[in-house]
């Protein structure tokens, strides 16, 4: 039976190193790693990436081309329709002030021809001379269709004014005879010869028209915006469909059905791979129709541009690929190599092996310098592992003999006590249970750091008893101390030296005598204060200053001096300079001894 079973143990382990045989040789080395990775998570997936970027950048690019291009038709647009009401309205100004109806009605009163042709004239000039909207404005009464009375923008010279009103007379003036009867109420833009006209009627009070106003209107004034739309090559004007403007040289063959009148959006069309921007306004006359021509090459540039980027992303993928694989063949691959290498001789034995410096990168330096250290103190480690057994051994032994005197001190004043007890000798017992105390402070055996308030003033009391019973009645002590703190922990052995000092210095050889003992807190400290009777001398002060300073030596102090300087030396190196110890003399004829320390004691670990 138990051969059976030793014989299945080992099929087991054979089966257990076969598997683990195949699972090594399943492991790939670093370097093909390295080649799969940069395939299936770099190659391949930017790949995929460069196209996706490539449809949906060039889709974007184009909204955005559309958005851009509309925006800026848009507001070339705006301007234009905003140029376009202003010399509406400035026409309006002769029909809505008086100066021309009432001009006429004197004339047809008293027949003065100069007054009247003095005040319209005036009325011209004032209000259209200086519009920067119009080029010519002439103002004709229908009763006397033939006798105009003109005016031209300021900047225009004599001669050609001259020959603008000669043109006016020629070519527009029978137009206009033909237009008016029919105009009413209503505004007319008329093209003659690439020369745009506004006609309007001045009508009576029974609505017949009385006068008529011609207006030249500046061309560059009123559409030139239409330049500055992106791209722009050239536009035309309609209105109500028919063509009012259009540029030089300009080759657009625009569909008037492609204006919506229910809509003052521009709208990008495309027509026989020409790019054209419709748009229709209504200003204070009928539907204007826009047409903006735009460069075609210049839109192809934009969306070209991508494509080209993602191609060249594309191209450099592969000496990028290249690049990152030399540099982790280079950087990383090689240094792990030459540290598993050294891991080897390690494991056979070879301890404080060290290898030469891993690649030249930061991490690798840290690494390498780690890995020699580690290695030498391996070595060292296994030098000196026999003498270090040695001495815990004998650390061990020291430490059980110097447990031994405090536990036989303990014992024997247990004994005494004891005995004393029996004999009913209170006094003795008081004294042997307070020194019992005073011994466990001094001797600490479990070697802490701090204790609570309340276990600190315990030793206090223990020393005040047994020195009570030297001193009698020639010493007098009084405590003030805030039970809510008892529980703060502070460095122990602190307060006995500094109620040890006030009672060799101020109480001993004075027939009456008086300690006080303060505790409270202050702000984010807690203070400590001993008061005795008497002052120091000038001696005793500039002794207090050299134990509370640096410079005396620990060797030459007495056991009293030498706890008052361990005290201050100790709550500095905890709390820092802002803590410590102050001596000094006050104006009630007392030395204060004042120890200050940090209240929140919860943070500090006990050295236990």
């Amino acid at each position: 039976m138990g051969v059976s079973s030793g014989k299945n143990i080992n099929k087991k382990a054979e089966k257990k190193a076969e598997k683990n045989a195949r699972r090594e040789q399943k492991n790939t080395p670093l370097k093909w790693s390295m080649i799969m990775i940069l395939i299936l998570c770099w190659i391949l997936p930017l790949s995929i990436i460069a196209y996706a970027m490539l449809y949906v950048t060039t889709s974007k690019i184009n909204k955005q081309i559309e958005r851009t291009i509309v925006t800026s038709a848009d507001n070339a647009i705006k301007i234009s329709e905003m140029q376009m009401n202003a010399a509406i309205t400035a026409s309006k100004n002769a029909s809505y002030l008086p100066t021309i109806k009432e001009s006429w009605r004197q004339y047809m009163t008293d027949g003065n021809k100069t007054a009247l042709y003095g005040e319209v004239i005036r009325f011209l000039e004032q209000h259209y001379r200086y519009d920067e909207h119009f080029l010519f404005t002439t103002l004709m009464f229908t009763e006397q269709p033939y006798e105009p009375y003109f005016t031209s923008f300021s900047g225009s010279a004599n001669n050609v004014a001259y020959r603008t009103n000669l043109y006016f007379m020629e070519k527009v003036h029978p137009l206009v005879m033909e237009i008016y009867p029919d105009l009413d109420t209503d505004v007319k833009l008329l093209n003659v010869e690439g020369h745009i006209y506004m006609i309007r009627n001045m009508m009576d009070s029974s609505y017949h028209p009385f006068a008529v106003l011609v207006m030249e209107l500046d061309k560059d004034n009123i559409f030139g915006s239409l330049e500055s739309a992106w791209g722009y090559t050239g536009s035309q004007v309609y209105v109500d469909g028919e063509l009012l403007v259009e540029d030089e040289n300009n080759e657009i063959e625009a569909d008037t059905e492609n204006f919506q009148t229910n809509s003052r959006t521009s709208r990008l069309i495309q027509e026989d791979g020409e790019y054209n921007v419709y748009t229709v306004r209504k200003p204070d006359i009928h539907y204007m129709g826009y047409v903006i021509s735009l460069n075609k090459q210049l839109i192809i540039d934009e969306t070209a541009a991508i494509k080209y980027v993602c191609a060249f992303f594309v191209i450099f993928m592969i000496p990028l690929t290249a690049i990152v694989f030399i540099f982790f063949h280079r950087k990383v691959t090689r240094p792990i190599e030459g540290m598993i290498k050294a891991s080897h001789i390690i494991e056979e034995g070879e301890f404080g092996y060290q290898i030469e410096r891993a690649g030249n990168s930061k991490e690798f330096k840290y690494l390498t310098e780690a890995f020699n250290s580690m290695s030498e103190k391996l070595k060292h480690q296994f030098e000196t592992i026999y003498s270090e057994e040695l001495a815990l051994k004998d650390a061990r032994i020291m430490a059980l003999q110097s447990q031994i005197n405090p536990h036989f001190l303990n014992n024997t004043l247990e004994i005494i006590n004891w005995e004393a007890r029996i004999n009913e000798d209170y006094k003795v017992s008081q004294m042997i249970e307070n020194l019992s105390i005073m011994l466990e402070a001094t001797m600490d055996r479990r070697h802490r750091r701090f204790v609570t308030l309340v276990e600190e003033l315990s030793y206090v009391d223990a020393y005040l008893f047994i020195i009570s019973k030297r001193l009698g009645e020639r010493m007098h002590v009084e405590k003030n101390t805030d039970d809510t703190l008892f529980n703060v922990r502070v460095p122990r052995l602190i307060i006995q030296p500094i109620i040890e000092n006030a009672v060799e210095h101020g109480i001993i050889g004075q027939p009456n005598a008086k300690v006080t003992l303060n505790v409270f807190a202050d702000g984010d400290k807690l203070v400590i204060e001993v008061r005795n009777t008497g002052m120091m001398s000038k001696e005793d002060e500039e002794k207090i200053e050299l134990l509370l300073g640096d410079e005396q030596e620990m060797d030459e102090l007495s056991s009293t001096s030498l706890g008052i300087k361990n005290v201050n030396r100790r709550i500095r190196i905890i709390y820092g300079e802002e803590c410590g110890l102050t001596v000094k003399n006050d104006e009630n004829n007392e030395t204060v001894s004042r120890i200050t320390v940090k209240l929140d004691m919860t943070t500090i670990k006990d050295n236990k």
